[in-house]
C-alpha cells in the first residue's frame, strides 16, 4: 500500500525562485502601468486646465468689451435722455427707446456670460477635487 501524503506539496528552491521573481515581475509591470496611466491623467488635466483658463480669457475679454459697449450706449443713452427733454422730439425719443432696448440686450448677454463663468468656476474647482481625491 502506497502512502499518503498529508499537507502542502513542498516546492523546489528553484521553483519557490522562479515564483518570487514572476511576483515580482508582474509588481513591477503593475507599477509601471500604473505610472503611465498615472502620468497620462496628469497630461489630461493640465490639457484640460489650459482650456478651461483659455476659455474664461476669452469669456473675460468678451465681457470687458461687453462692459464697453454698454458704458458707450449709456454715454448714448444720457445725451439722448438730454436731446429729449431739451427738445422733446419724438424722433429723439424712438432713438432713445432703441439705444434702451440695445442696452437690455448687452445686460442680457452680459449676465448669461457670467453666469458661464460661474459655471465654469465651479466646474473647475470640482474637477481639481477630484483630482486631489486621486
Amino acid at each position: 500500500m502506497s502512502r499518503m501524503r498529508l499537507g502542502p506539496p513542498t516546492r523546489s528552491a528553484r521553483s519557490e525562485e522562479g515564483s518570487e521573481i514572476f511576483l515580482e515581475g508582474s509588481v513591477d509591470g503593475e507599477l509601471s502601468r500604473l505610472q503611465r496611466q498615472c502620468k497620462m491623467m496628469e497630461l489630461e488635466r493640465r490639457a484640460y486646465s489650459k482650456e478651461v483658463h483659455q476659455r474664461l480669457r476669452k469669456q473675460v475679454e468678451e465681457i470687458r468689451q461687453l462692459e464697453m459697449l454698454r458704458a458707450k450706449l449709456q454715454t448714448q443713452i444720457n445725451v439722448a435722455q438730454s436731446q429729449v427733454k431739451r427738445l422733446g422730439d419724438k424722433k429723439h425719443l424712438a432713438e432713445m427707446e432703441c439705444l434702451l432696448k440695445s442696452r437690455a440686450q448687452v445686460q442680457v448677454e452680459i449676465e448669461a456670460l457670467q453666469e458661464q463663468n460661474r459655471a465654469l468656476d465651479k466646474q473647475t474647482a470640482d474637477w481639481r477635487e477630484a483630482i486631489h481625491h486621486h
